[in-house]
């Protein structure tokens, strides 16, 4: 436990400590231990895409930097042990937000992990184990790394048009409208963005994310990207959008003066 509460990120919550309960009265029944996390109090993701009465509803350039938040603590994960954290919880209702907008994964699947005598962590038995208990093998580590990039590619969706899938059928649907927009039409891909977004993006920082979501969302797992190449897309599309953004300014300050 003192292991797990050292894993810190800027991008993670953290675990802080831990408490055991043991049941007095059964003592055969195994204790209980729970795991307590910081306090991050300003709401999911989903609730900053949806619940415009209560929260501030966020534009695209803080849309996109919450997105690179949560790719950074992906990242994290997947490097911080040998073999890394993988089969996270990742759904857009786990990413929370602090009081300065930043990211921070909620729920992941933290394993038993422990150290050798040149310090390096190594993960063990995670508490929970795929179905042929074989976690630590190479094949399974990656089929977990592929897991969550298709779960952060179902999170890019919903941050680019504001919406939920709710089935499979939504899911196919909105991609195959997604990529026929890239390929075809442009002013369509403005269509399908989230309306609270529109007049914020940069119409090729919107293209490369959405192009990122397809990718993430292939149903071939081998198709789809590393953690490392979703994030230099996507702060890519972040050096677009604030490209912009400055000669958005610069425009406008130009029509003031005259």
């Amino acid at each position: 436990m003192e292991i797990v509460s050292k894993l810190r990120h800027r991008h993670l919550v953290s675990i802080i400590g831990h408490c055991i309960v043991s049941d007095q009265e059964n003592p055969n029944i195994a204790s209980s231990v729970y795991l307590i996390s910081e306090c991050v109090t300003n709401g999911s993701l989903r609730s900053h895409l949806t619940e415009w009465r209560k929260r501030e509803m966020l534009k695209w350039p803080q849309r996109v930097s919450a997105a690179i938040g949560v790719a950074r603590g992906i990242q994290f994960l997947h490097n911080v042990t040998a073999p890394g954290i993988t089969c996270n919880d990742l759904n857009i209702e786990n990413i929370l937000l602090d009081k300065t907008l930043t990211s921070k994964i909620n729920d992941f699947n933290l394993p038993m992990i422990s150290t050798s005598k040149n310090g390096k962590i190594f993960s063990e038995t995670p508490f929970a184990v795929l179905e042929d208990n074989d976690i630590g093998s190479a094949h399974n580590s990656e089929q977990g790394d592929k897991q969550d990039i298709y779960q952060f590619g179902l999170i890019l969706l919903e941050v680019i048009t504001g919406k939920p899938t709710d089935s499979q059928s939504e899911l196919e649907s909105l991609k195959a409208q997604l990529n026929d927009s890239l390929t075809e039409d442009s002013e369509r891909l403005k269509d399908m963005a989230d309306p609270v977004i529109h007049g914020t993006f940069a119409v090729d920082s919107l293209s490369t994310v959405a192009e990122i979501a397809l990718n993430c969302t292939a149903s071939n797992p081998s198709d789809r990207p590393s953690i490392d190449d979703v994030l230099w897309n996507l702060q890519y599309s972040m050096q677009v959008q604030d490209g912009w953004a400055s000669s958005e300014s610069l425009g406008l300050s130009v029509k003031s003066q005259t």
